[in-house]
């Protein structure tokens, strides 16, 4: 799967008033077809994204961090309209956690004995539907690779901004091993959030701070 080559959906996002014109654009030379194409790709593309996943991953392939932020939130938002209607139809507890335990998630939830019979139908809706389940943790893995990205931006500025060499190295490693752990997908009637989503950011925060390179 060549994530960067010629126009794909993520140009489009890229540059919403290029998209509007693009699409108009089709519109007109009688390509009616756009939405399906586009829903098409969104269901399709699960083992083209498991293959470019592992070349990413395995430093065969790269994307910028731009595309790869593109790809969370295009593939996030079918996933989150499903949860959340899902969820709102069982009348599930709010705030649940989806946690990755041996390959599977699981529904995580403080619940009452009522509302636990709603998290186990939830349960057996993950459990029957691998689709689901694979998309999920494609998001979560997606997430983690832009997260050490940036962090690897974030460590660039630190050394920039006249942070030691050794502070540099620490937060890298710190860094790295914290965005690793965070595999969680936390689930409201508001949002749908990947638990690693934007940590990169807030280490850096932190690390600017305690460095005192932050102003």
């Amino acid at each position: 799967m060549q994530i960067q080559t010629g126009q794909s959906l993520f140009d489009y996002l890229d540059n919403p008033q290029k998209s509007q014109q693009n699409l108009e654009q089709l519109a007109s030379n009688g390509h009616q077809n756009m939405r399906a194409e586009l829903t098409e790709l969104s269901d399709t593309s699960r083992e083209q994204m498991d293959e470019a996943l592992k070349k990413m991953e395995s430093g065969e392939s790269s994307v910028k961090l731009q595309t790869l932020d593109n790809m969370i939130a295009f593939n996030l938002r079918p996933v989150a309209a499903e949860l959340q209607d899902l969820s709102g139809r069982l009348g599930l507890p709010q705030p649940l956690t989806l946690e990755q335990q041996q390959g599977k998630w699981q529904v995580v939830s403080e619940s009452s004995e009522q509302q636990s019979k709603s998290v186990e139908r939830m349960q057996q809706y993950l459990d029957a539907n691998q689709p689901l389940q694979e998309k999920l943790s494609q998001l979560s893995r997606l997430s983690e690779m832009h997260e050490w990205g940036k962090t690897r931006e974030f460590a660039a500025e630190l050394k920039t901004q006249g942070a030691a060499e050794e502070k540099v190295v620490d937060f890298l490693s710190h860094s790295r091993e914290h965005i690793k752990g965070l595999n969680d997908i936390s689930l409201s009637s508001d949002e749908v959030r990947l638990q690693s989503r934007g940590e990169a950011q807030r280490l850096f925060d932190v690390a600017s701070k305690n460095l005192g390179l932050n102003g």
